[in-house]
Order: structure tokens, then C-alpha cells, then sequence
């Protein structure tokens, strides 16, 4: 989520109450798609009982909100994605988005205002890497743009935004959560020289967690069991071949 907080924070409270209610939405038995549109109505719905407004103002002001849903669809076998933000009459607006189609060249999407900024960076990442680009028109186009696909140059792009000072609206530590395709989701405790974080914040010394860890090793992204849960010691990586 990004934009105001406070809108955003509510569409997720909104969310998540939705998947509370119903169990298929929870588990994921419900298809994405069907949540995606569920979510844009219930929330559509919450917005016509605002009231209350200030003197002499006649409408609500329009909510800055820049919401997605990722998910895995069972129904059409892939990764689906779905923004919600409002136009300029104050509708909400809920668009598929295209950026992660198998025949789109190193998918990705970048939310939030510093999402132009984002994919400036990503482009310099892959041509310092000199990574392919498929051709318009070219007799295998098609396949060369599903064969081009990212690594780890998002979490690359979004660690040089948090430590670009001029970029101010990005910042803390990179929350990490990876999304399968039985419905569940995972998310991470991000390590780096300064500590362990989880959900943005630090896990403060003598706390435990039994999530897994992620951090960089050397460029790389890797991945091990806690080392911090009620069975282990605390200490380096307990897996360090336990690669992403």
C-alpha cells in the first residue's frame, strides 16, 4: 500500500475484514479475481456514508490511495495483480495490471510516487548488467520476452531508494514477502549489519520469531530458518547454502 496512510491503512483494514468473513477468501479458495472485484466494491460502498464534512464544503475531498492486491489465480494458473486508486471525481478505480504478463520483458511493478523514479533505476540495473531486450516486431519477440525475467533487481532498486536521501517518501528496511501458489503467503525477517527487522520494525535483542531470515551475502539474496527461535541460539546464518 501507498499514498496517505490513513486512506490506504483502511482499505487494508477493509481487506482484511473481507477475507475474515468468508473463509475461501482467507485460504484462497475464492479466486483472486473475485476478491479483486469484492474489495473494490465493499470499499466503493464504505465511501458513500462519509459525512460530517467541514462547513460549507459540499463533497468529500478525493482520497490519495494507491493500493494493490497480488495473488495467485487458480482459475487462469497464473500471477494476477489488481491496483485501486480514485480519479479525479472521487470514484474508485480498480485496473488489472498488465506489467506482469508473461509476454511483457522483466516484469515488474513499481507503486507509489516514486514508481517513475523506480524503473529509471531498474533500467540502469539491467544495462549495466547488458541484459537482452526483445525487439518490436521481431519474429520471436514473444518469446524472448518470456524468457527475460528479473532476479533480485527489485529489492537492488528499492535498497537504492531507501538510501537516496532525496527520495524522502521511501525509507526504512525492505519488507520481504513472497506469495504461493496455494493461497498461503510467507513473509520474512530482513537482516542487515544493523540489526533484524520484521514488518518494518526491529526485532529488539532477546525477542524471538520463528519466521525465516533473508538477507544479502555478497550481492546475493539468501535465505535461512531463524536463529532466534525458542529452540536455537542466536548467531550468524543457521543455513547460509540455503539460497533464494
Amino acid at each position: 500500500m501507498s499514498g496517505h496512510a490513513t486512506t490506504a491503512y483502511a482499505f487494508v483494514l477493509q481487506a482484511m475484514n473481507a477475507c475474515l468473513l468468508l473463509d475461501g477468501n482467507e485460504i484462497g479458495r475464492t479466486d483472486i479475481r473475485y476478491l479483486a472485484n469484492k474489495l473494490r466494491d465493499l470499499y466503493a460502498d464504505s465511501r458513500q456514508d462519509v459525512g460530517d464534512l467541514p462547513w460549507g464544503q459540499m463533497t468529500a475531498n478525493v482520497p490519495d490511495l494507491d493500493v494493490v492486491l497480488f495473488g495467485w489465480s487458480w482459475r487462469r494458473l497464473r500471477f494476477e495483480a489488481y491496483s485501486y486508486s480514485y480519479d479525479s471525481r472521487g470514484e474508485l478505480v480498480m485496473k488489472s495490471i498488465s506489467d506482469l504478463n508473461e509476454s511483457t520483458a522483466y516484469g515488474v511493478y513499481f507503486a507509489g510516487d516514486a514508481s517513475q523514479e523506480a524503473r529509471a533505476n531498474l533500467y540502469q540495473i539491467l544495462n549495466e548488467k547488458n541484459a537482452p531486450r526483445p525487439l518490436s516486431g521481431h519474429p520471436e519477440a514473444a518469446e524472448q520476452a518470456r524468457r527475460a525475467n528479473l532476479d533480485w533487481e527489485p529489492l537492488q532498486v528499492l535498497q537504492r531508494l531507501i538510501d537516496n536521501a532525496d527520495v524522502r517518501t521511501v525509507g526504512g528496511v525492505p519488507q520481504l514477502l513472497k506469495i504461493y501458489q496455494n493461497g498461503l503467503s510467507e513473509a520474512f525477517v530482513w537482516r542487515d549489519k544493523s540489526g533484524d527487522y520484521f514488518g518494518g520494525r526491529e526485532v529488539k535483542h532477546g525477542e524471538r520469531f520463528d519466521r525465516r531470515i533473508a538477507q544479502f551475502v555478497d550481492g546475493q539474496l539468501r535465505l535461512a530458518h531463524s536463529d532466534r527461535s525458542i529452540g536455537t541460539e542466536a548467531g550468524g546464518l543457521s543455513n547460509p547454502d540455503d539460497e533464494a
